[in-house]
């Protein structure tokens, strides 16, 4: 995999987060609506945001996020990553989130996590794991729908596993 990649699915693209995205990133990540969420539910600075790109995910060859754009508009709507890639074991654990109202509950979700398992299948993927939150509601609903199983909770986060 490369940080660069783009790819499409029906209704979306797809392509590598940048420092041009921080901004967006930043703004997503701290909403309300969104940060309760989160396993770290405070807020990001753009200074905290790009030490952790620069620093960290940039050489971390482990995890893969993109920035998801609906195509009809080429509206940003959202992200979607794999992390803690193994290749011995076969598995990652996959992260989204459509952070744009607007777009939310209309099925983006479900196609950004598919193409994405699509996408780290050719890189001998088997194995994919979710934590969700258990009162975000619209995320266990959508995982379950894809045929993700609840295998483990960790406090507050549900354990979901997709073995193709």
């Amino acid at each position: 995999m490369n940080k660069s990649d783009c790819f499409e699915s029906e209704r979306l693209c797809y392509r590598g987060i940048t420092d041009q995205d921080a901004d967006c990133l930043v703004r997503w990540r701290s909403t309300d609506q969104l940060i309760r969420y989160f396993k770290n539910p405070e807020p990001l600075t753009l200074q905290g945001h790009r030490a952790w790109f620069i620093n960290s995910y940039l050489h971390n060859t482990f995890r893969y996020d993109y920035v998801i754009a609906e195509k009809a508009s080429q509206t940003r709507i959202g992200t979607i990553g794999v992390s803690n890639l193994d290749y011995h074991k076969k598995s990652c654990v996959l992260s989204y989130m459509i952070a744009v109202k607007a777009y939310q509950r209309r099925g983006f979700a479900g196609e950004a996590i598919v193409a994405m398992m699509e996408r780290v299948k050719r890189e001998g993927i088997e194995v994919f794991i979710a934590e969700i939150h258990q009162d975000n509601i619209a995320s266990l609903g959508t995982v379950e729908k894809l045929g993700f199983l609840q295998y483990s909770q960790e406090g507050n986060f549900l354990l979901f596993r997709y073995v193709r």
